[in-house]
């Protein structure tokens, strides 16, 4: 039932505040059951349930859908942004309640512009392209995948020139204007795809502009690239012997699931699953689904994979009940969520107090092994840290990871701006890593297959796990400045401390700030800085290969 304009003027400011908490909780619950879907599809649904399974997602998205962009949601907002231009709201709403207004009307004005077939479409699309993708990385055949991609392409740019045709991600307007400006011919304007990209990436990324990611990453491989380089020159003097070879899949994983708990995942609100990618699906604070994947002849990628997942769980766990089905209690952005992730993976669990305390608990879960039962602190510490270029992004040291991003980075920006095509893809790919890690693919499994990303629609994601990593070495910064003994407390398997922190300083605050930028400077005391990242980086490699 539609509530008219006069009714709401008629109403308290608390009154219509509480109608607009009650359609964000619906919202909230309508895209909880989506997620759900979707994780069951990539972890236990059974294969002929492929199609009906398209069918819920289908319906549940484009009920989602209407309700976002109800005219009753949207004649709230508005009667409340009205009182706020007449000071109204500070009076009686707290900053995360004016945070749920203010991002209430940033995301309404975004679903208004999508049409439901387009809701529909996609939704279709993720259902179906994932399938299409198991079959092409099992078979390692990218042919299978290609046609989704063309799918999938098409339908970024169309909602791409929907945002920025309606102006509501200006700097990708801008962009596309200045390049419209150029060019002479009606045929030439109807190609130009200058800004898409940029207005995909703000999905994920708020604000944050597409020339400042090339000049980070232009940076990043000026520092890396000759980093690499003198790393490979030294060889590898260290040995790896305590993580490879056989590792029982069924210990790591009670080793996997102890290390998650100990870390602080709550298994009474939240569960650990395989799947062929790892991935979390964070539908409420009680209900967290991650997954990870193991190796029986490679250690490093299961625990590693669980640490990473534990972080993005432990975010999702930490958000701000008291404001449960809010917008105010999401994730504040990607970069920020893989802030978390990665912190646990790389700053605690590839450091040396994390390996002295879980070091005894590896030696427990393995005592037949005799590399773990001999190997030292520095051992562990040595063999998980070796800088080795390789295939797989998820199994990439914290060296070379970057550039296995840059790479994926440089490519949707090709496909969604018209200068590449999809079947060259897997040409592009390779010649890339070669390029870039000096590593010759050998099959498309291994090379532009291997990310489940592009088949469920996350184009423009990718950046986010570099800007992940350069917020991670800065908040973990700022732990230890506020943290005494921080490193002590790790290496005694006093996580919770760490945790705590994290909660209070970054995960329940939520989507209080304007931005992931702004976020880090509150919590950092000052904007993001990437030379914290590339001194943590440069210092570190250069003390464990002695360079």
């Amino acid at each position: 039932m539609t509530v008219a304009i006069k009714s709401l003027a008629a109403m308290t400011t608390r009154a219509v505040y509480d109608k607009l908490a009650a359609l964000n909780a619906d919202i909230a619950t309508l895209a909880a059951l989506s997620s759900v879907l979707g994780w069951d599809q990539q972890t236990m649904m059974p294969p002929k349930g492929a199609d009906v399974r398209t069918r819920q997602s289908v319906f549940i998205d484009t009920v989602l859908h209407e309700r976002a962009s109800s005219k009753e949601l949207g004649d709230i907002l508005h009667e409340l942004q009205a009182r706020q231009k007449s000071g109204d709201l500070e009076k009686e709403l707290n900053e995360y309640e004016l945070a749920n207004i203010r991002i209430g009307l940033r995301d309404y004005k975004q679903i208004v512009l999508k049409p439901v077939e387009l809701a529909q479409a996609r939704s279709r699309l993720s259902n179906e392209a994932p399938i299409a993708w198991t079959a092409a990385r099992k078979e390692s055949d990218f042919n299978k995948l290609a046609p989704f991609l063309k799918d999938w392409i098409k339908i970024s740019r169309d909602w791409a020139q929907i945002k920025i045709k309606a102006g509501t991600a200006p700097e990708a307007s801008r962009i596309h204007n200045e390049a419209l400006s150029l060019l002479t011919t009606e045929e030439d304007k109807k190609k130009c795809f200058k800004g898409y990209y940029q207005a995909l990436m703000d999905d994920y990324e708020i604000g944050f502009k597409q020339s400042t990611l090339v000049e980070l990453f232009d940076g990043l491989k000026e520092k890396l690239v000759p980093l690499i380089a003198k790393i490979k020159a030294k060889g590898q003097p260290h040995d790896d012997s305590c993580i490879t070879g056989n590792f029982d899949i069924e210990r790591q994983t009670k080793f996997s699931h102890r290390i998650a708990t100990e870390l602080g995942f709550d298994t009474d609100a939240g569960r650990l699953d395989v799947s062929a990618h790892p991935m979390t699906t964070g539908t409420h604070p009680n209900d967290v689904r991650m997954t990870t994947r193991y190796t029986e002849n490679l250690f490093s990628e299961g625990i590693t994979s669980t640490i990473h997942e534990t972080g993005h769980s432990l975010y999702e766990q930490g958000r701000n009940k008291k404001y449960d089905g809010q917008p105010v209690s999401q994730a504040m952005s990607l970069g920020i969520h893989e802030s978390q992730s990665l912190l646990w993976e790389r700053m605690v669990g590839l450091g040396r107090p994390f390996w002295t305390y879980a070091l005894p608990v590896l030696k427990e879960m393995f005592p037949e092994k005799e590399n773990v039962q001999s190997a030292t602190v520095e051992n562990i510490y040595n063999a998980f840290n070796r800088v080795e270029p390789g295939f797989i992004r998820v199994e990439a040291d914290e060296v070379t990871y970057h550039l296995h991003v840059i790479l994926r980075y440089e490519l949707e920006v090709a496909l969604i701006e018209g200068e590449l095509e999809v079947e060259d893809i897997p040409k592009a790919w390779n010649q890339k890593m070669k390029d870039y890690l000096g590593v010759e693919v050998t099959e498309d499994r291994v090379g532009c297959l291997q990310d489940i990303h592009w088949s469920v629609g996350l184009w423009g994601y990718f950046p986010t796990y570099s800007l992940g990593a350069i917020n991670a070495v800065q908040i973990f910064n700022a732990a230890k400045k506020q943290i005494p003994d921080l490193e002590a407390h790790l290496a005694k398997g006093d996580f919770h401390i760490l945790k705590e922190w994290l909660n209070k300083n970054i995960h329940e605050k939520g989507s209080l700030y304007q931005s992931g930028e702004e976020l880090i400077t509150v919590v950092t005391g000052e904007k993001l800085n990437v030379n914290y990242f590339i001194n943590h980086l440069v210092d570190k490699y250069t003390a464990i290969y002695d360079l």
